[in-house]
């Protein structure tokens, strides 16, 4: 399970995010001609901060989760839902890989021309690989 998949599992397990917007309509990447609201989990970048002699390894990921609501309010709603089940979380992986920490490091709100909004959480997070 790699850590959008996480990501994914972790949102299918809150009942305050299920409730908010279902993690059916929560997609890695773009989701084009997707019907409102949904969210998007978006890997930015990454880099291994350092291996050891031991074979594992740490990671830091950029990582981009956006919302997208015709409606502010909702949107924001799901918005402060994630970062309460997210930021400054860990959690495992699979094969005893770990997210140390996902850490809010900035914050968006836009609202296109056409009046859908996007609330975007970015997040760096430490994952620590045991096979490197």
């Amino acid at each position: 399970m790699n850590l959008e998949q996480a990501i994914h599992q972790r949102w299918a397990a809150s009942g305050e995010l299920q409730s908010l917007l279902p993690a059916d309509n929560v997609t890695t990447g773009t989701s084009p001609a997707a019907a409102l609201p949904y969210a998007t989990i978006w890997r930015k970048s990454g880099r291994t901060v350092c291996r050891t002699n031991a074979e594992d390894a740490l990671d830091e990921v950029t990582l981009e989760i956006s919302v997208w609501h015709d409606d502010h309010d909702a949107g924001r709603a799901i918005a402060e839902a994630l970062l309460a089940a997210f930021d400054r979380a860990a959690f495992p992986l699979a094969g005893g890989d770990r997210v140390m920490q996902m850490r809010r490091i900035a914050e968006s709100t836009t609202q296109s021309p056409h009046g859908t909004w996007q609330m975007t959480s970015e997040f760096l997070v430490r994952v620590h690989l045991l096979s490197g």
